[in-house]
């Protein structure tokens, strides 16, 4: 097959792809914590290369270009004074470490947390938020919950005639060395994988605040419609390559 049609098809396929990540982003602006992908490209030449071998594909290496996975950004989004006593953004680094149904420790900035019947402080999917010794409770009695900077957790309750203040826990920020390495479930929770996890040192809890997604929307449209003219640019090519009787009519016949 010519290398003008293996260029045009992968294209295609390459801003489908693209087309798919912007739309997530497009979908998830709103989400709080939600991290904005990205998708990675290279060459068939450089996978090619890469690997010793350039008999894959006609000629010396091949042609076109093919997605090679994403990543996410992880800048830190504009905060939100929501004035609700579990919503805790962190300014600066690190990240909550929640534990999903299978048990996995999972990290996120998407701090929209409640407690749940048992006084947990979970995520919205129902996870429970880890402290240093676990899940972090609430006893029934606490009357008004506190946070203080550094993740420390206390509640205030009515005790003989006398408010008082109690710690339950701290809240544990930590980072890792690679965040791109690690593993998204979604763009709000992400699995470090075998990194070792770190307390972060340059960070302060904001009880009260929610921290937004890191998502430009008009950013986003923009690049949306930049990847359909891409796309629509390989469609052309690829049609023209058919119409001059190089396309799959070659690959029919087994050229």
């Amino acid at each position: 097959m010519p290398k003008g049609v293996y260029a045009a098809a992968s294209a295609m396929w390459t801003e489908s792809r693209s087309l798919d990540i912007t739309a997530r982003n497009i979908a998830h602006a709103q989400d709080p914590g939600y991290r904005r992908e990205q998708m990675l490209r290279t060459s068939f030449a450089e996978e090619l290369a890469q690997r010793g071998q350039s008999q894959d594909l006609k000629g010396n290496g091949g042609t076109g270009v093919l997605p090679k996975g994403s990543w996410h950004s992880f800048t830190q989004g504009a905060r939100e004074d929501t004035n609700a006593p579990l919503d805790l953004a962190i300014n600066g680094e690190g990240f909550y470490r929640v534990q999903d149904p299978q048990g996995r420790t999972l990290l996120t900035r998407a701090a929209h947390f409640s407690a749940d019947a048992q006084g947990r402080i979970t995520t919205p999917d129902g996870w429970p938020v880890l402290g240093q010794g676990g899940p972090v409770t609430i006893p029934p009695e606490a009357d008004r919950i506190l946070v203080d900077g550094q993740g420390r957790v206390s509640y205030e309750s009515m005790q003989n005639g006398i408010r008082t203040a109690t710690l339950v826990d701290q809240l544990r920020v930590v980072t890792v060395a690679d965040p791109h390495a690690m593993t998204a479930v979604n763009g709000q929770y992400f699995d470090p994988g075998r990194q070792p996890l770190t307390d972060a040192k340059s960070f302060q809890v904001r009880q009260g605040y929610l921290e937004k997604s890191n998502i430009e929307p008009i950013h986003e449209l923009v690049e949306l419609i930049a990847t359909q003219r891409r796309f629509e640019a390989a469609q052309k090519a690829l049609r023209e390559q058919t119409s001059a009787g190089q396309g799959f009519s070659d690959l029919l016949r087994g050229a």
